[in-house]
């Protein structure tokens, strides 16, 4: 992945995530991520101290992958040049939003990379969040927990295909409603896709000025 794919343009492939497929992950959110507001917020070290970014990132998405009866992990894969089923985006839907997640805590404690204070901000905004727009669909829900492209293959439809499961399951379950809440840079591939804006909540620290906006957005399945 570095200058971006050259020569023929295969098409990309969404399939289930495996733990084979941790260190490209690991590649697409490290990658992936800079320019996000959300990321720069949580972790404003994660360039300083890479070895806990990646520590932390294996371990997160390696539950993701553990946990099937709360998490539907998946990537999208490229083809082409020198990429063979490489990993170039990630997806991870709440299938069981009432179901609590088993796992760490993230290492907030210890982590050089995180901002802690900031970490808990987020975590609190996007409970808010999710409690005022969405908790009345209780378990009628699909929830996006995450999405991530690689920059080099952003605007191909990767991240489409991924929200596009949702969209497939939802069809199976009878209409279950689909939800996110995106950071600034998300929010466009959702309203591209016809997700509604239903709520704003901001991630801010008492006594500071640097804040995060997120966007909880919903589609109703018929």
């Amino acid at each position: 992945m570095g200058g971006g794919p050259v020569g023929p343009r295969r098409p990309l492939v969404r399939r289930p995530a495996t733990k084979a497929d941790l260190d490209a992950i690991i590649k697409v959110v490290k990658d992936g991520f800079p320019d996000d507001p959300g990321c720069n917020y949580k972790f404003p070290g994660r360039d300083q101290y890479p070895g806990d970014f990646e520590k932390w990132t294996r371990l997160e998405y390696a539950e993701y992958i553990d946990q099937p009866e709360k998490f539907a992990s998946f990537v999208v894969t490229a083809t082409e040049d020198d990429l063979v089923d490489e990993p170039i985006a990630v997806g991870i839907w709440d299938i069981a939003v009432e179901t609590k997640a088993k796992g760490g805590d993230r290492g907030i404690n210890e982590r050089r990379d995180a901002n802690r204070e900031h970490m808990v901000a987020y975590g609190e905004a996007m409970t808010r969040s999710f409690d005022r727009s969405f908790a009345r669909y209780g378990e009628q829900q699909l929830h996006l927990w995450m999405l991530i492209t690689h920059p080099d293959f952003r605007r191909r439809g990767a991240g489409t295909q991924l929200c596009n499961w949702g969209v497939e399951e939802s069809a199976r379950k009878g209409g279950w409603i689909l939800t996110v809440m995106a950071s600034p840079m998300g929010k466009s591939l959702y309203d591209h896709l016809g997700y509604n804006l239903v709520g704003c909540e901001t991630a801010k620290v008492d006594g500071e000025e640097e804040k995060v906006d997120i966007y909880a957005l919903e589609m109703p399945q018929v």
